[in-house]
């Protein structure tokens, strides 16, 4: 861990080329963040349905999980250093192809290139995030990996907050959609400069290796995880909290530009007003967790932050009441209700933001416990698996539920549901009181 010895990040940040390497992830993490948001926004305008915006986030969510094995393959053997920048410039060309598409097209035809776009993006990312993390020992060494990861965890929050709620939403009211997609195609591009600067790294041959082996290697360790997370029951039930935490987050993210457009009257970009507050909640829930986290029961502080969570979505459920009945976005009907509803929208999405990422941290940890050391990779492998792909048939059932009876309704029910898994979650765990020992390490 970082020591005031080391100098904590300080000591990774003197590296220039991890200096180098940070700054390219920050800029390329931003960037796609922002373009999640611009996405969004666009896609609610073009339609003002979620199904489709359900649709663009399968589209960003299938590459990784479709490329994996030929990304793993391809980095083993490719310089680390030309992943990088091809990833980041094609990236950056594909985020500048939206000013002429926004331009050239219109409808149907631009929405199904949104979702081309979106689906070759997220293949970059899949070469380009393994090639990153591949390159960070190669960078600071054995001796301040622990440091430099720690920091790249911070950075993805960070970007997180520049992309999504600071840049993205700002360029969007500020020079529009098509400035918006130019100004992250400038971030992908300050992140492909920065890495030209890199030191060369050499690819290597792995003797007796294929995509068709790797496939293979691949679906042999997730049929271990998957037994493993089968035939053990805290493991299981954390596997199941962390798939619907990443549900939820998908959920509300699709349904977030809707709810500001078409059930309270603003702007679909407005829906800043859920991201930026839910951002402030997960990094309160950080804090939280790391002062407080240890010296409550995890079985009783999961059950208590799901039942926040289902509670701040019963909250925006009922605030949105009007809209059930009318039908009309609700600052039509009532604009003297501007700023009382959406600091009540602001303050409910701040507690939403803490309750999810408290009940993902609480079951991250429970399956780093109580999983052998040599299976925790394919344990993280199978929630990887369900969070993408299981996780989408509930999203588009969502999308479609809110397109046929409304936000709120669906709303409603997703806080039904989230308070229904923190009992059955209560009720388990005790179930379970026995299996409270740490397996041995593998």
């Amino acid at each position: 861990m970082a020591t005031a010895d080391s100098g904590g990040f300080r000591s990774v940040l003197r590296l220039p080329a991890f200096r180098q390497l940070w700054l390219s992830e920050l800029f390329a993490l931003s960037a796609q963040n922002g373009i999640h948001f611009v996405q969004l926004v666009l896609i609610e305008r073009l339609t003002g349905r979620s199904v489709h915006i359900g649709l663009m986030i399968m589209a960003f969510s299938l590459p990784p999980v479709l490329f994996s094995p030929l990304a793993g393959m391809v980095v083993d053997r490719v310089p680390k250093k030309w992943i990088i920048l091809i990833a980041n410039v094609l990236r950056g060309g594909l985020a500048l192809s939206y000013v002429f598409f926004l331009r050239a097209l219109s409808g149907d035809a631009l929405l199904i290139m949104v979702f081309l776009i979106t689906f070759l993006g997220s293949s970059l990312g899949a070469f380009f995030n393994p090639a990153v993390l591949a390159k960070i020992p190669l960078v600071v060494g054995d001796q301040r990996l622990m440091v430099a990861n720690s920091l790249f965890n911070v950075t993805i929050a960070g970007a997180q907050f520049l992309g999504l709620i600071l840049l993205a939403p700002a360029a969007v009211k500020l020079v529009g959609l098509s400035g918006a997609f130019s100004l992250m195609s400038a971030l992908y591009l300050g992140a492909f400069v920065v890495a030209l600067r890199l030191p060369r790294d050499a690819g290597r041959r792995v003797k007796g290796v294929t995509a068709a082996s790797g496939f293979e290697q691949m679906r042999q360790e997730f049929r271990e995880g998957w037994h493993y997370v089968a035939t053990h029951r805290l493991v299981r039930l954390a596997i199941l909290q962390l798939t619907l935490v990443a549900t939820l987050i998908m959920i509300l993210a699709m349904i977030a530009p809707g709810f500001s457009a078409r059930v309270l009257g603003l702007a679909p970009e407005d829906a800043v007003i859920v991201f930026a507050p839910a951002g402030v909640g997960m990094l309160l829930a950080i804090i939280f967790l790391g002062r407080y986290g240890s010296r409550i029961p995890q079985t009783w502080l999961q059950f208590v932050m799901l039942m926040l969570t289902g509670a701040g979505f019963g909250v925006l459920a009922f605030v949105s009441r009007d809209y059930s009945s009318l039908r009309i976005p609700i600052f039509d009907v009532y604009p003297q209700r501007l700023l009382p509803l959406t600091g009540m929208v602001a303050l409910t999405a701040l507690f939403i933001g803490f309750g999810l990422y408290s009940v993902n941290t609480i079951a991250q940890t429970t399956v780093q416990r109580f999983t052998p050391a040599g299976l925790r990779g394919r344990v993280f492998t199978v929630q990887f698996m369900l969070a993408n792909l299981v996780g989408l048939i509930p999203l588009l059932g969502a999308a479609t539920l809110a397109d046929l009876l409304g936000i709120p309704i669906l709303i409603r029910w997703i806080a039904i549901a989230a308070i229904g898994v923190a009992v059955l979650t209560l009720v388990y765990a005790l179930r379970t009181a026995p299996e409270v020992g740490r397996p041995k390490e593998g």
